[in-house]
């Protein structure tokens, strides 16, 4: 009986065998006959050729690939990226016709140059080029009536990657002629014009042109002003860790400067409100001892307050006003054991404002929440015709009510006078009382 049933089932198993075998081979004659199809011969069946690795359309993996694919057809980006020039310096020279404008940059050849023309002002954009000291700091050139028939010549940043040069004429387009020299790009501009001239803006070129004779005008003395733009929260000297007026970036210890720039525009009131501005300083409040505040620097308690690099002595002390102040070192570190027993963590130094040799005058009003009035006067000039004794006077009254009811309010005044008396050119005698 077993015999009799497992027969029937292994005739099954060889029928879906030959099935399968005969479904293989019409497949295999499928594909034979589309591969025969690529070379040549007629067929109804519709077959994809393979692409080879180069036609495959690979995944966009820069900026430049992704500006291609646009919408709009894009020109092929190309291989050298448009840098910006820096012209490190602006000189005026007078010549036989006028004066010559020179733009100092070692890559004069790289400057692009765009008539921008108008009425009586000769004016040239250099779109990829910039005015920048050798330090990194922008700056302006002008110069005020150099020549005769010119107003003024000016060169300034007209934005973050274009220079301005603007030449402007009394009455007439001025007449400027562009070379390209050793030093750099050079104006030329004529002392007098021709009505109807119009400016030439052709490319540089290294032709020398020939001068003619020198004409009364040329012995004239040229006036130029120069203004710098340097950005007013820095601080370049500090005189706290070697004793003498040292650029920070040459001194050898951790020094950081509050400049008397941010006490005015942070409108500071408190030694504590300036010193926010400084890392590793903290404000432990106020005590009868010693600077009359405490302050701790890298978590070293009871950090000194000196005076113009002087340590201040005493039991009893009022706060350290901030009204004659110059601005406010504070040195970080073990190198402030130089100034005696004293934590190492740092010190804090207040310099004072010191005389004037210019006539100076400032009054201040401050009003504020708690009742606050603050009116304040700095002063400072000379006393002496000759200008060896100079003075510098500042003062003012504080009343401030205090955040608890029936507290005893803040209400003091304070006067600063200093004098200064110039012996020599290396010897000065300094009087200052608070």
């Amino acid at each position: 009986m077993k015999g009799w049933i497992s027969l029937p089932k292994m005739h099954l198993w060889l029928v879906v065998c030959l099935i399968g075998y005969i479904f293989n081979c019409v497949v295999i004659q499928s594909a034979l006959a589309e591969v025969e199809t690529e070379h040549g011969k007629s067929t109804t069946t519709t077959t994809n050729k393979i692409r080879r690795l180069s036609e495959i359309e690979l995944p966009v993996t820069n900026a430049s690939g992704l500006l291609s694919q646009s919408s709009t057809p894009q020109p092929a980006p190309s291989s050298e990226i448009l840098q910006v020039v820096q012209v490190t310096a602006v000189k005026a020279n007078s010549t036989a016709k006028g004066v010559e404008i020179i733009l100092q940059t070692t890559k004069g050849e790289q400057l692009q140059l765009t008539n921008r023309s108008a009425g009586n002002n000769f004016i040239v954009d250099i779109p990829n080029a910039q005015l920048r000291l050798p330090s990194g700091e922008a700056f302006i050139f002008r110069s005020e009536k150099p020549i005769a028939g010119i107003t003024e010549i000016k060169v300034t940043n007209q934005d973050a990657k274009t220079i301005r040069v603007t030449v402007t004429g009394e009455a007439k387009l001025p007449l400027v002629e562009l070379f390209d020299g050793n030093e750099g790009l050079i104006f030329a501009v004529a002392s007098s014009v021709q009505q109807g001239q119009q400016p030439q803006t052709q490319q540089p070129t290294s032709e020398t042109q020939s001068q003619k004779p020198p004409d009364s005008q040329s012995d004239e003395p040229i006036e130029l002003v120069v203004t710098g733009q340097q950005n007013q929260y820095t601080a370049p000297n500090a005189s706290t860790a070697t004793g003498t007026d040292t650029p920070i970036i040459e001194t050898p210890f951790a020094i950081q400067v509050v400049p008397q720039e941010i006490i005015r525009d942070q409108q500071v009131t408190r030694t504590e409100e300036a010193l926010r501005n400084v890392s590793g300083v903290t404000y432990q409040g106020s005590s009868n001892n010693r600077s009359g505040a405490d302050f701790s620097i890298r978590g070293f308690t009871d950090a000194p307050i000196l005076r113009d690099g002087f340590r201040r002595y005493g039991v009893v002390q009022a706060p350290l006003e901030v009204a004659n102040l110059e601005r406010i070192e504070v040195l970080k570190g073990p190198a402030s054991i130089l100034y005696g027993a004293i934590e190492p963590g740092g010190l804090i130094n207040a310099v004072s404002k010191q005389p004037l040799s210019e006539p100076f005058y400032e009054t201040e009003l401050q009003v504020g929440s708690r009742g606050l009035v603050r009116p304040r006067f700095d002063f400072s000039g000379p006393l002496s015709a000759d200008g060896k004794v100079l003075y510098r006077l500042n003062g003012l009254y504080q009343r401030l009510d205090s955040f608890r009811n029936f507290d005893q309010e803040d209400s003091h005044i304070f006067i600063a006078p200093t004098l200064t008396w110039k012996i020599g050119d290396r010897t000065d005698l300094g009087i200052s009382l608070e």
